[in-house]
C-alpha cells in the first residue's frame, strides 16, 4: 500500500459539516464629520504643550541632573541646576536631609586658561568641585564637624578657650589644614598624600 493510498484510507472517513458561508457586508462611512468643540479643544491643548515647552526652553541653557554626591559624610541624591553664561558657571544644588527638609547650596566659578582669559567651568568641573568640597558645619548643639566626601569627624574639642581653631586632620587622600575664628570665618588648605 502506497503513502496515497494510506491517506485516503485514513481521511475517507471524515467529511466536511454543513453550514452556510454567508457574506456580510459592511456600511463604510463616508467621511468623518469632527464637531467644532472637540477641533477647539484639540488647538487649545496643543497651544498649551507648546507654550510649557517656551517656558522650559526659556531656562536659558541650564543643565538640570540628578546626582549622588556626597554630602555630610553620606551619599545623597540632589538635584543640581548649572547655568552657564559667557564667563561664569553657576549652579544650585538642592538636597533633602536626615531631617526631611529641604536645603540648598549656591555656587560657582570660572577657570583660567593657560594664556591668562577666563572661561566658564564645564559641568564636570562643576560637579567635580562639589564632590570634592570640605565643608566645616556648626551645628545648633554647639558640636563643630568637618566633611569631606566619606570622612567626618567632631573637631568641637580642638577649640581653645578663646574660641580659636587650629588643627590637621587625615581624609585618607589628603591632609586637611583647619583654621576657625570665633566669628566663624574659617581657613582650609589640603595636601595630598600623594
Amino acid at each position: 500500500m502506497t503513502n496515497k493510498e494510506k491517506y485516503q484510507r485514513t481521511f475517507s472517513v471524515l467529511h466536511a459539516s454543513e453550514f452556510d458561508l454567508e457574506e456580510l457586508t459592511m456600511n463604510k462611512r463616508k467621511g468623518i464629520r469632527i464637531s467644532k468643540r472637540i477641533t477647539a479643544v484639540c488647538a487649545a491643548a496643543a497651544i498649551v504643550a507648546a507654550m510649557s515647552v517656551g517656558a522650559y526652553a526659556a531656562d536659558i541653557g541650564g543643565i538640570q541632573k540628578k546626582v549622588n554626591i556626597w554630602l555630610h559624610g553620606e551619599q545623597t541624591e540632589a538635584v543640581v541646576d548649572i547655568k552657564q553664561s559667557e564667563d561664569i558657571t553657576e549652579y544650585e544644588l538642592k538636597y533633602t536631609d536626615e531631617s526631611g527638609e529641604e536645603k540648598e547650596i549656591h555656587g560657582g566659578g570660572m577657570a583660567m586658561d593657560g594664556f591668562g582669559g577666563e572661561r566658564p567651568l564645564t559641568e564636570e568641573e562643576v560637579l567635580e568641585c562639589i564632590e570634592d568640597d570640605i565643608y566645616v558645619d556648626f551645628k545648633d548643639d554647639g558640636t563643630v564637624w568637618v566633611y569631606s566626601k566619606d570622612f567626618k569627624e567632631d573637631i568641637t574639642d580642638k577649640f581653645d578657650e578663646n574660641g580659636y581653631c587650629k588643627c590637621q586632620l587625615n581624609d585618607g587622600e589628603q591632609l586637611i589644614d583647619i583654621e576657625i575664628e570665633p566669628n566663624k570665618n574659617t581657613s582650609i588648605s589640603t595636601t595630598p598624600l600623594n
